[in-house]
């Protein structure tokens, strides 16, 4: 969809579409609901969370959970009523702040709580118990360098008891992806656990939007090239900038420190912008396409330029090997670029397109053809495994 899409705004009005239906579900049947819900989580879900819109991203993995487990998702909410606590979070903060500027470190701090569909997905994964689980409460502190890190985790260590075994230091020894932060969890007021992630403002770009970026290392390593990541990494940072300069809460996240600004104007860009929405495919850069084939589909990169006839040669189906059934597969297959049949195989291929590969005969008429070809090459096997025994009996009747 992502790449389908030249202008960012495009998919945020259809991940705001999905939300406002997800919203409103409970109108159609359940058997709708589920399905509509199964497709949010895996493609609209992702999308949201690739683009950094985490709200979105959570609202709509919550609706999910809800429809499609219903038990589950009401008895985590229960025991998560008295754990939810906005106050414990706002002090905390305010605390912390405090601490912070008492010390005269320059900081951005934001407080959160993990989402029910989060906290479901880490029972699963870690067999866990919601009692069990530490980072329900949670506040990400960035300051200016790596000194100041250990400054602030020297101060957090003080305000509250450390839990032993919680601490997580991955800026000395990062993931495998690059990730740099602090990690600990302390025990909040009223001996609710509270997790703190501390790290640089460089580390939190190249989190947030960059190689490591979060969606990386929640959803797996990603296989397509750097062009895309690298519109993908822009699509988020402008949203997220974006939605903060529009955000009616401005708090004092930005103490001693210059706010993160964007080099251009969201949606438009300077004439220099390397990251442009309105080209989604430079001359030199691979383009991707949308491939359906027996109702799966998958995305395809090729190179730029690149025809109908090089997506077949890919793919073989333009090959005249014989299949099982003694005919060639071209026979078979009547490509379809965006939905219109397509005579050209020269034609050439653009970012976001859609092939669709579908039988050239009527699909019971294919099926009906195959099987009476199966039966002809079922004939002609037994006709050629009984050849020398019918001769040797016509020999004997003689």
């Amino acid at each position: 969809m992502f790449l389908a899409m030249a202008d960012a705004r495009a998919v945020l009005i259809k991940l705001a579409d999905r939300l406002h239906n997800m919203a409103t579900l409970s109108a159609i049947s359940l058997p709708k609901q589920q399905r509509f819900a199964k497709e949010t989580l895996e493609i609209f879900a992702p999308l949201a969370n690739r683009l950094g819109i985490s709200s979105w991203k959570e609202s709509l993995e919550n609706l999910c959970f809800k429809h499609l487990n219903p038990e589950k998702h009401n008895e985590i909410s229960s025991q998560l009523v008295e754990s939810y606590d906005e106050a414990m979070i706002t002090s905390a903060k305010e605390r912390l702040e405090q601490a912070l500027k008492e010390e005269d470190i320059p900081f951005d701090l934001s407080g959160r709580h993990k989402s029910l569909y989060s906290i479901y997905t880490k029972m699963l994964k870690k067999n866990l118990s919601v009692d069990k689980i530490h980072d329900i409460h949670g506040l990400r502190l960035i300051v200016e360098n790596e000194e100041d890190c250990y400054k602030a985790l020297k101060i957090v260590h003080e305000l509250w008891s450390a839990v032993s075994g919680k601490f997580k230091d991955y800026i000395s020894h990062p993931k495998y992806n690059g990730y740099q932060s602090l990690h600990t969890v302390v025990m909040g007021e009223g001996t609710v656990p509270l997790e703190v992630q501390i790290r640089t403002r460089e580390m939190h770009l190249q989190a947030e939007f960059g190689f490591a970026a979060h969606w990386r290392y929640k959803e797996g390593d990603c296989k397509h090239s750097s062009f895309v990541l690298q519109m993908v990494e822009w699509a988020r940072w402008v949203i997220t900038w974006q939605c903060e300069t529009m955000s009616k809460d401005q708090s004092s996240l930005t103490y001693g420190a210059n706010s993160m600004k964007s080099s251009c104007m969201f949606p438009s860009h300077s004439k220099d912008c390397p990251f442009s929405y309105e080209a989604c495919c430079n001359k030199e850069g691979p383009i991707y396409i949308i491939m359906i084939e027996n109702d799966k589909m998958s995305v395809q990169e090729l190179p730029a330029n690149s025809t109908m006839m090089d997506l077949l040669e890919r793919i073989g189906q333009e090959s005249t090997r014989w299949s099982p059934y003694s005919f060639p597969r071209k026979e078979e297959l009547r490509p379809r670029l965006n939905r219109e049949s397509m005579d050209d195989p020269t034609c050439r291929l653009r970012m976001g397109d859609v092939v669709e590969l579908t039988p050239a005969l009527p699909e019971k008429s294919l099926t009906e053809y195959r099987e009476e070809i199966q039966r002809m090459y079922n004939r002609g096997l037994a006709v050629a495994s009984s050849g020398p025994s019918v001769s040797t009996a016509s020999g004997w009747r003689s």
